[in-house]
């Protein structure tokens, strides 16, 4: 089944923009135990590099369960290894997390533990990190979703004991938070903000929020077609608090996936996984948002599921492939760094979306045209408000076709996938129809289509 789409650009109206860095990851800290993070982890780095610069985000559940000792060192002589996976952070596992920082032009977001209430551990832990990754750290995150703990007024004596003793130790220190969950935007984030940026002036550079749409085995195919208003409510509560408190990097999802509980199989590591993260990254652009981090991880960490919506597979400390999750973060970097400008859609297709990104890189419009439609494909004309002179596009898509369950290895982009070496062997755009300011573009369904037009 085929419906038309009209897709129109308003060029005059400027809706957010995507800038350097809103790609990334996040990751459980007990990843940094079995020394997979160095500078010797060549498919990773590439795989970084590939949508990079990035921002990497290292603490979730597992920081809970970490606590520093400078002269631990790796399990396994060194090698990089599966479970079990250590508790204790040492200098060595900080060395290796800078040189693979180094050599891929990633940023961290860095955290320590909150939940035991040792300062001076922590601050002897950030005393150590903070020199060593120089520029590569982007600031300290203390904890992980303390909205699960009570309310603020009751953790914030602790969340600032921590962190004055942070200072104490690195007197240049910065702070990112509260990575807070769903619930907390508003009850925590909104408060944090306002309070510890009048505390801690500018060295509040960053505020953090995660979002999932759900747990694990509560969600079925139709959840995932269209983005919830409540990551809207989110973001408009988030872009607010930064705003208002004059946060100088602003906010993002500095942790995000599909369903908590490390995601479900059939559903977080298909197809409908990429085109929703897709929809998901671009919903937060339009409302502030600075990057995100597609959480992810190795069986063992964070306890014994495995991560079924983790971007990027490993096993023992080696890169085995990628997921969805990544490939829609792939997409997201092509359509390029830029404004995004308002888009309106005609169609009788309820889970059809597009975006437009002005890609000042080469004065080209990038158009998304995501259908998340099992059985109906749109015939989408699309109107750029300038002259149209010539128009191409690629597809992530799945086998088999119109599947948007499709699994994860036989999802392309461009007709190829994403390899565990983090190459991408491209195949050649698809020309497409032009005519004074439109182009017309098939989109079938449980495809997403990147369309340049110049």
């Amino acid at each position: 089944m085929m419906v038309t789409g009209q897709v129109t650009i308003d060029r005059a109206k400027v809706m957010g923009k995507i800038g350097p860095g809103f790609q990334g990851f996040s990751f459980e800290k007990t990843h940094l135990t079995n020394a997979s993070f160095t500078g010797a982890n060549a498919s990773l780095i590439a795989l970084f590099k590939l949508i990079g610069p990035i921002v990497i985000r290292i603490g979730a559940n597992d920081v809970e369960r970490c606590t520093w000792t400078a002269a631990t060192p790796f399990a396994n002589g060194g090698q990089p290894s599966g479970q079990p996976f250590g508790h204790l952070i040492g200098s060595v596992m900080v060395d290796g997390l800078n040189d693979l920082l180094t050599a891929s032009g990633a940023k961290v977001i860095y955290a320590v533990n909150y939940s035991l209430n040792m300062p001076a551990n922590d601050a002897a832990e950030a005393a150590y990190v903070a020199p060593k990754l120089g520029a590569n750290l982007i600031g300290f995150e203390i904890g992980n979703e303390l909205d699960k703990y009570g309310a603020w007024a009751g953790e914030r004596a602790q969340w600032e004991s921590i962190a004055t003793a942070i200072v104490g130790a690195v007197p240049n220190a910065t702070f990112v938070g509260m990575a807070a969950t769903a619930g907390g935007a508003a009850s925590h984030n909104a408060p944090f903000a306002m309070e510890e940026s009048a505390k801690f002036g500018s060295k509040l550079v960053l505020l953090t929020q995660h979002y999932y749409i759900g747990g694990a085995g509560t969600g079925a195919v139709t959840v995932m077609q269209n983005v919830s208003g409540g990551v809207i409510n989110m973001a408009t509560t988030m872009n607010a608090a930064a705003t208002s408190n004059r946060i100088p990097m602003g906010y993002r999802f500095g942790e995000a996936n599909s369903f908590f509980g490390h995601g479900q199989p059939g559903l977080s590591d298909a197809l409908i996984e990429g085109l929703w993260g897709i929809d998901l990254e671009f919903t937060i652009a339009l409302h502030g948002a600075g990057g995100i981090n597609f959480h992810g991880g190795e069986t063992g960490m964070d306890g014994t599921k495995p991560f079924t919506y983790t971007p990027i597979l490993e096993a023992n400390g080696a890169v085995t492939g990628t997921q969805p999750a990544f490939d829609a973060s792939l997409f997201v970097y092509l359509a390029g760094q830029g404004n995004l400008l308002a888009t309106n859609i005609t169609t009788t297709n309820p889970n059809f979306t597009a975006y437009a990104v002005d890609y000042a890189a080469d004065g080209s419009t990038m158009v998304v045209l995501n259908n998340k439609n099992a059985t109906t494909g749109v015939q989408a004309t699309v109107d750029v408000g300038v002259a149209a002179g010539s128009a191409s596009a690629i597809y992530l898509e799945g086998t088999p076709a119109g599947s948007l369950t499709a699994p994860a290895a036989s999802v392309t982009l461009a007709g190829a996938s994403v390899t565990a070496q983090g190459t991408w062997a491209r195949k050649p755009p698809f020309t497409q129809t032009t005519a004074g300011n439109t182009a017309t573009v098939f989109v079938p369904p449980a495809t997403a289509a990147l369309v340049r037009i110049k």
